[in-house]
């Protein structure tokens, strides 16, 4: 009878944590992503974005910003690329999705999916 109780709650136990892992929102940001990222395109000369671990902030000129807490991120291969998707919300609750793709040549590029022509380096690997 003592055994059939603890199998129940190991049971119930292992059925808790696993039910937690799957439903956990992924939000390790890659150290590769966090920086400021700008581009060298004349029409975004004074914009930006900057990934942090918990933000992603867009650089709207004349200093101004955006700021949006990030929800998920999750990441795709693609050939010599990888695919990430950032899910974040605004302070209202509308929810948005960014996707770009990231290659590390020339120490890092990004290139966003509805724009791949245009592609932006961290900050410090800009200059």
């Amino acid at each position: 009878m003592k055994i059939k109780w603890i199998v129940i709650v190991v049971l119930t136990l292992i059925g808790a944590s696993i039910f937690v892992s799957c439903t956990e929102k992924k939000t390790d940001i890659p150290e590769n992503l966090i920086g400021k990222w700008i581009t060298s395109e004349p029409r975004y000369h004074d914009r930006f974005f900057e990934i942090t671990k918990k933000t992603l902030v867009y650089g709207l000129g004349e200093g101004k910003e955006d700021v949006y807490p990030i929800a998920s991120i999750t990441k795709d291969l693609k050939g010599d690329s990888i695919l990430f998707t950032i899910n974040f919300e605004s302070k209202d609750g509308h929810k948005f999705t960014r996707s770009f793709y990231y290659a590390p040549c020339n120490g890092g590029e990004i290139r966003l999916k509805h724009e791949e022509n245009v592609a932006w380096r961290k900050l410090e690997d800009a200059l």
